[in-house]
């Protein structure tokens, strides 16, 4: 594909696929929430499962789980019952962003350590790092 000049005469940050991506994925806590559903048994989570394991409000939750669904990240799926159940559950296209958020978690892992900063257990047991004591 031929590119004009003209097209290329000032860089249009709306339209290049590293800030597609850093606007879908890349906040405080849509890594987490990702990882989470994937590492959950039968891969799927609900909202309370959230916030019980996370220091997140229940609005800043239901927001960017929202985000995720609108951005075809992950399936919402409601049970008529009472009280009413809603699993969330990866999509394709949300399970394939799993390799990258590793490699992320893998390299700020790293430069944690070279910069002596202390990691939180929890994810470095979810990613295999450290093995839970039994005691």
């Amino acid at each position: 594909m031929t590119v004009s000049i003209r097209d290329i005469e000032r860089f249009d940050l709306e339209n290049d696929p590293y800030h597609h991506m850093i606007k879908i994925v890349c906040n405080k806590w849509k890594p987490v929430l990702i990882r989470a559903i994937d590492f959950e048994e039968g891969n799927y989570s609900r909202f309370s499962r959230f916030t019980k394991q996370l220091p997140i409000t229940e609005r800043v939750l239901a927001r960017n789980l929202r985000e995720l669904e609108r951005d075809g990240i992950l399936y919402r799926t409601v049970y008529p019952e009472v009280p009413l159940r809603v699993e969330y559950r990866l999509t394709e296209t949300g399970k394939s962003l799993c390799p990258i958020l590793d490699a992320m978690f893998k390299w700020g892992r790293e430069d944690m350590i070279r910069k002596n900063i202390e990691i939180n257990p929890m994810g470095e047991i979810k990613h295999g790092y450290r093995k839970i004591d039994e005691y």
